[in-house]
């Protein structure tokens, strides 16, 4: 069993302004990622803490999902008489791989909005993408500040590798696989899911992300003074000698500041959510009873509808299976916008008739379930269903 084994929580919108929880992290998308050597040093301070956020979970809302508990590769997993899922902290070992089969799960100490900020913040800086896992990292090796350490790379979903790819990140994975078979943290199933998500994003984007069993490690202004390994002493003294001047006078840290590139991720970022004109939240609507209605955009379809707007090229790769109305059936009875989860129907707030934004549609079939005239079936597309929607209401 891992050290501080998680303390599980189960919230839903009414923790969200509570301090460390992953809906208060992110509110700043440019939180920075914990080293490695943070994480190690601070893990028994602030023990992580795995959150179920019921917004986002298909089964709280009703339907019959169990991608969690499949997944999960301890069977730490399970399910509550309202459906949210339960998680068993004894079996649990923080491997981290229900962040990237559902977007129920998350961590307290990094979302998925923090990992991706701080990857943007590498790249930023000109540097390549390391991402390896804490099964690689052996003590006394210090990972370059371009690493990012995970608990187990399937964690991240193909979403989450499709934006990085769109974005033109030069990303790389540094593991020796061998070690997967015998991880305690995830096995197997660990090594399988990671393969999955990345094969899957390779083949959505177009691009490809780069491998190495080799580790990048931290260096250190005097490693050439005391290796001098194909430079004379006196070249590396002088190099030594500068940059401590630059130390000295505060070049280095101006050269090293992160301020400015989260400026600029900040800034690009809010401008794509602009671009992409997500409704989120709640809007005053007269016709239904509790006189507002609400749109959830869910994290990795949001992440997808990011790297779409980078490469519009990359929607017609990518599968999807969202809900379709046969108008003719439809008597507009609004059952199906009662039981979607996440807003994708719901009551126009001008006239009262059936809306349908297909960007939030998440194939759950919940609506399909509910239409008592039968009206409402699920269908396979591509992405490019969602390429137009964003310019208005898409018929239903």
């Amino acid at each position: 069993m891992a050290e501080n084994p998680p303390v599980i929580l189960s919230v839903g919108d009414e923790v969200a302004g509570v301090e460390g929880s992953p809906a208060a992290v992110a509110k700043d998308p440019s939180t920075p990622l914990r080293s490695a050597q943070d994480d190690n040093k601070g893990a028994s301070e602030r023990p992580q803490r795995i959150v179920v956020l019921r917004d986002f979970c298909m089964r709280a809302h009703g339907a019959d999902c169990e991608r969690c508990a499949l997944a999960c590769p301890h069977g730490a997993i399970s399910f509550s008489e309202d459906g949210v899922p339960a998680i068993d902290a004894d079996a649990c070992t923080r491997c981290d791989i229900c962040l990237g089969v559902c977007d129920a799960f998350s961590s307290t100490r990094v979302t998925m909005a923090d990992l991706h900020a701080r990857i943007r913040r590498i790249a930023l800086r000109g540097e390549s993408v390391v991402l390896t896992c804490k099964e690689n990292v052996f003590p006394g090796l210090e990972p370059a500040a371009n690493v990012v350490v995970l608990p187990c790379l399937a964690c991240l979903s193909p979403e989450f590798w499709t934006l990085v790819l769109a974005e033109n990140i030069e990303v790389s994975i540094a593991a020796d696989l061998s070690y997967c078979a015998d991880c305690e943290r995830a096995g197997e199933m660990g090594e399988l899911l990671y393969a999955h998500a990345v094969e899957t994003a390779e083949a959505w984007s177009g691009r490809s992300v780069g491998f190495s069993d080799v580790i990048p490690e931290k260096e250190s202004l005097v490693k050439d003074l005391a290796n001098p390994v194909g430079v004379d002493r006196r070249s590396a003294f002088t190099n030594l000698v500068g940059d401590v001047g630059d130390i000295a006078s505060g070049k280095r840290r101006l050269r090293n500041s992160e301020v400015l590139q989260e400026f600029y991720e900040r800034r690009e970022r809010s401008r794509a959510l602009a671009r992409l004109n997500l409704g989120n939240g709640t809007e005053f609507n007269d016709f239904v009873p509790e006189g507002r209605t609400k749109k959830t955009m869910w994290p990795k379809r949001q992440m997808l509808l990011e790297a779409l707007d980078r490469d519009p090229d990359i929607a017609a790769r990518v599968p999807l299976v969202v809900s379709e109305t046969d108008c003719d059936l439809c008597t507009n009875a609004l059952a199906c916008a009662a039981a979607c989860p996440t807003g994708a129907r719901r009551p126009d707030p001008a006239d009262g008739t059936l809306a349908y934004d297909a960007r939030y549609c998440i194939g759950c079939g919940l609506c399909a379930d509910a239409c008592p005239e039968g009206a409402v079936e699920l269908v396979e597309t591509t992405a490019e269903a969602l390429l137009d929607a964003g310019d208005g209401e898409a018929e239903a």
